[in-house]
């Protein structure tokens, strides 16, 4: 939703700013501080080592295609037009129906308690949330406007930096819980950030193009800048370590200190 609003407005800085750092985030600082949380006394069950499945190293296959796919795309026509959302739309789909498969095949294999009930609950719950991340988006994008204004900053620092914290706040909540409950699930935790991660190389990019049409321009440029090129050779480190399925403490490190590279770059944009 800050992606489509600030595209509205016709703020595509923000827009970039705020695609560019849910990528980044979560493939540096979500990785490495679930890597550390799951191998120190932070997790009740700690690990000395992470290890991913065949799927998860699979998903990882999905997230360098994507990345490379989405820089390839935005270079080569100086932007993003709707010829690009439609391709980077159908990569998602794909995606989508690879996992659709995987999950129809193990529905015969699980059981549910759930009541309808509590159905109903999770339905009422989810809609409301939705309502209300609808009705703010758009006064969070102001806010950050302004704030870069008065900061004296680029738009794009602020959009990197906070609109990540915002919007991927709960799914890393709800990854850190699953980890410091027991770091045994830590897969769970790292195939959440990996679903995300291709959402947004692939669907939330042509999210940009296509609500420009609103505005009479669907075409989007100045989007392949210093960010978002550390952003695509971040997400190719992030595919290697994942590739290798184990995940070790210095690797968490290393995460961390590449997210702090972003958040500096970003503050010395103009």
């Amino acid at each position: 939703m800050f992606v489509i609003w600030a595209t509205l407005k016709g703020e595509y800085g923000v827009a970039v700013g705020s695609t560019v750092g849910a990528c980044t985030l979560l493939v540096t600082l979500g990785y490495g501080s679930i890597i550390l949380v799951a191998t120190t006394r932070l997790s009740r069950k700690p690990v000395k080592v992470i290890e991913l499945s065949r799927g998860t190293q699979i998903d990882a296959i999905y997230l360098l295609v994507t990345a490379i796919i989405a820089l390839v795309l935005a270079w080569e026509g100086d932007g993003l037009d709707l010829k690009d959302a439609a391709v980077l739309t159908v990569i998602f789909l794909c995606y989508v129906y690879h996992h659709f498969k995987a999950a129809k095949h193990f529905a015969g294999s699980t059981e549910s308690d759930v009541t309808r009930r509590q159905l109903w609950i999770a339905a009422v719950q989810l809609t409301m949330g939705g309502i209300i991340i609808v009705v703010l988006s758009e006064r969070f994008v102001d806010a950050m406007l302004h704030l870069a204004k008065w900061a004296g900053v680029h738009p794009i620092a602020v959009a990197i930096v906070l609109s990540p914290i915002a919007s991927e706040l709960p799914e890393k909540m709800t990854a850190y819980f699953t980890v410091m409950r027991d770091a045994r699930n830590a897969e769970i935790s790292i195939c959440n950030f990996i679903g995300s991660k291709v959402n947004h190389n692939s669907f939330l990019l042509a999210m940009m193009p296509l609500f420009g049409l609103v505005r009479g321009k669907s075409d989007v440029h100045d989007i392949v800048g210093l960010p978002f090129i550390m952003m695509t050779v971040f997400t190719i480190v992030a595919t290697v370590s994942l590739s290798r399925r184990k995940l070790a403490p210095w690797e968490g490190w290393m995460f961390l200190a590449m997210y702090a590279g972003m958040v500096t770059v970003a503050f010395l944009v103009r």
